[in-house]
């Protein structure tokens, strides 16, 4: 038993001479004599660098949990992090050692060729602290790690140094590039920064929004390709237009060839009105981030339940609205969708904008994943709410 501390100090000694000897001169790190000890202390080394960043950001969850008295909730999630992360992060790692040992100039072969993939992509992992900084760390820990890599390769006698920094480049992108393909095409999260839409999302939801519901997205672009209509009663994420890219959403209540009319509260689709149960329940809440009415504005109102399309779902209105409105009437055209939000007397929606291209829809909202109140009080009855 007494060997198992100094095993442990010994262990983290060598961790801690690896990590600085790869920032000093990383070709250090590489034993051309003996690839295999070195594959070995490369994994070693990466192994405990993923225990040591997964349980340092599960500590972080835990003093979230801890600070905002829900530690019941953050737990679990911390735990799933702990053993889920350097679980994924193993699978990257192999995957990032196969495109090196497949893509690379390898001055060894045989073997020998997988020690030296695995052991620069083992050493490159010293990188992971600085991924942490906003902006500068994913590029800058990209360009880092590749150095490590190349220094082996050259070590051991690549020739073509232009190729090995290719591909340690091209090997260390891919989780970044595979991050993108999933936002740009799968799923995105965003924050809810207003009450538009009480009761169904509150100021301060964190919301997941599935992105292959309407077409493909291309990164970086707001525009779908072969974007394919919603349907009534969706909750849509969408931009404006490029001069306002900013995501807002809102649910989807007219779609192509429809003629929309907004009779005080009362919603009519192509000359009948839009069901709606008045409900008895009273509500209230405050105007988070709108200059008009201002900031704080304690707004009371009262519920009701809409149905659209067989589909069913809450809406608000104000019991002293701040503004009249008037009648109108909107044609929505092809191609294009009309959104309003939830909270019919606090929203700006398709009745100032007018109608939106259904390109321009990226997502649908699907569930709350987490909430905290403008004051930061966690909701904890919000956790992984379904939306209707």
């Amino acid at each position: 038993m007494t060997d198992v501390p100094s095993s442990f100090a010994t262990h983290f000694a060598s961790v801690v001479s690896a990590f600085v000897t790869a920032w000093q001169d990383p070709a250090q790190l590489f034993v051309a004599e003996d690839l295999a000890a070195t594959r070995q202390r490369a994994t070693r080394f990466a192994l405990t660098m993923f225990v040591l960043s997964y349980g340092a950001a599960a500590f972080g969850v835990c003093l979230i949990g801890q600070f905002t008295g829900q530690l019941s909730v953050f737990a679990p999630i911390a735990l799933i992090l702990l053993f889920t992360g350097p679980l994924l992060s193993i699978g990257l790692l192999a995957m990032e050692s196969a495109l090196v040992r497949l893509l690379g100039p390898h001055p060894v072969a045989g073997q020998p060729a997988w020690d030296l993939a695995i052991s620069g992509v083992g050493f490159a992992q010293a990188t992971l602290p600085i991924l942490i900084l906003p902006v500068v760390g994913l590029p800058l820990g990209l360009l880092l790690g590749a150095c490590i890599i190349v220094s082996g390769l050259k070590k051991l006698g690549a020739s073509s140094g232009e190729r090995a920094w290719l591909v340690a480049l091209v090997a260390l992108g891919l989780p970044t590039l595979l991050s993108l393909v999933v936002r740009a095409t799968l799923i995105e999260t965003y924050r809810l920064p207003s009450a538009s839409m009480h009761p169904t999302l509150l100021a301060g939801d964190v919301v997941l929004a599935t992105k292959y519901d309407y077409g493909f997205h291309l990164p970086g672009k707001p525009r779908a390709i072969s974007a394919t209509l919603p349907q009534l009663g969706d909750l849509v994420v969408f931009t404006r237009s490029e001069e306002e890219p900013l995501p807002l959403v809102k649910r989807v209540v007219g779609l192509p060839g429809d003629q929309l009319e907004l009779r005080g509260q009362s919603l009519w689709r192509n000359g009948s009105p839009v069901q709606v149960e008045s409900g008895s329940g009273r509500c209230e809440y405050r105007e988070i981030d709108q200059k008009q009415p201002p900031p704080g504005t304690l707004h009371k109102c009262h519920f009701a339940t809409e149905n659209l399309g067989g589909r069913s779902h809450s809406v608000v209105w104000d019991l002293d609205p701040l503004t009249t409105t008037t009648p109108q009437s909107f044609t929505v055209g092809p191609d294009q969708v009309f959104v309003l939000g939830d909270n019919r007397d606090n929203s700006h929606d398709s009745r100032h904008f007018g109608p939106i291209a259904v390109s321009r829809v990226s997502g649908r909202a699907r569930r709350v994943l987490w909430s905290f109140s403008p004051s930061r009080e966690f909701r904890r009855e919000r956790t992984m709410l379904a939306l209707p």
